[in-house]
């Protein structure tokens, strides 16, 4: 019980206390600003538990408004480092940094630090300009669809399921039996209605033909130095490469360059380890790992 009365107690607590949003310096002391935002970890709809590493759709809108608010703010730049991930989660993340700039009107560039993969580039194509450093790895363009089966575990340790369904395809993706021909075409085509949207927004934002987008998005790796030469991203350099590339978009000088971060409190973060706690541990940690249970579309690397 008194685990229960705590669960809700921080419950409230969390609705009713929002994360907070603060800026670093990182440098420069002009007048205008312009805010880093980091889009950090795999890309999902929430969080959960402990987990620091995850870019959110919720998450990436706060900072947004924080920027949009901020008159002094006059660019944004996105800081990915990221391998992809939900494909939900990846459009409503570009589709928020597209409203953004439509409400706005300040630019949007992207600065791809270690890994800009599969869903962080998704996101990218909204950006004004992208600025790559040449070790960058730009990769896995494309969808993914994976779900664990415990069939041959299940026969090991002498388990069984009994399904009773209301149609011929209700328990598609079930984990204790391998999928039949049929499953296998219907999530075929699912996979491929991903992909298509995938390389259209590709060919939107790099202003590409779809025939030479399918040519790229077959899920190879691509440095940056490679991604430049190919038209995937527009300059090579580090943060100050992205900060001038910011500022001439913007039409400033010396801009003050800030990085907004995330202040979780305690009470949030015991109140979202409290709600998964039931969960199994194997779970737990196959779902840290971006794997699931069940067929979920992906635009994730996995090696």
């Amino acid at each position: 019980m008194a685990c229960v009365a705590l669960a809700v107690l921080m419950g409230r607590s969390v609705e009713s206390t929002a994360e907070s949003i603060h800026e670093e310096a990182v440098q420069g002391s002009g007048e205008w600003k312009i805010a880093i935002i980091p889009v950090t970890g795999t890309i999902q709809e929430s969080a959960g538990g402990f987990t620091t590493s995850a870019a959110t759709p919720e998450s990436l809108k706060a900072m947004l408004d924080q920027a949009e608010n901020d008159s002094k703010v006059k660019a944004i730049i996105l800081e990915v480092d990221s391998p992809g991930g939900e494909v939900v989660a990846s459009d409503e993340m570009y589709r928020e940094i597209l409203d953004f700039k439509q409400r706005t009107h300040k630019p949007v560039v992207v600065r791809m630090v270690s890994t800009a993969a599969s869903g962080a580039y998704y996101i990218s194509m909204a950006a004004d300009k992208i600025v790559a450093n040449p070790m960058t790895l730009t990769r896995s363009l494309g969808v993914i669809m994976e779900y664990m089966n415990f069939s041959k575990a299940a026969d090991k340790v002498g388990i069984s399921q009994v399904v009773i369904r209301s149609g011929e395809f209700k328990d598609i993706g079930n984990p204790f039996r391998d999928p039949t021909k049929e499953e296998r075409q219907i999530l075929q085509q699912l996979v491929d209605e991903a992909y298509n949207q995938f390389v259209n927004v590709i060919a939107q934002g790099r202003k590409m033909p779809t025939s030479r987008v399918r040519q790229l998005a077959d899920g190879r790796v691509y440095s940056g130095q490679q991604a430049k030469q190919l038209g995937l991203v527009d300059e090579l350099g580090n943060l100050d490469k992205a900060v001038q590339v910011a500022e001439q978009l913007a039409g400033i000088k010396n801009a003050q360059v800030v990085r907004y971060r995330h202040s979780v409190s305690l009470l949030s973060l015991l109140s979202s380890r409290l709600q998964m706690s039931t969960e199994p541990d194997a779970m737990k940690i196959l779902r840290s790992a971006g794997y699931d249970i069940t067929p979920r579309l992906m635009y994730i690397y996995r090696p």
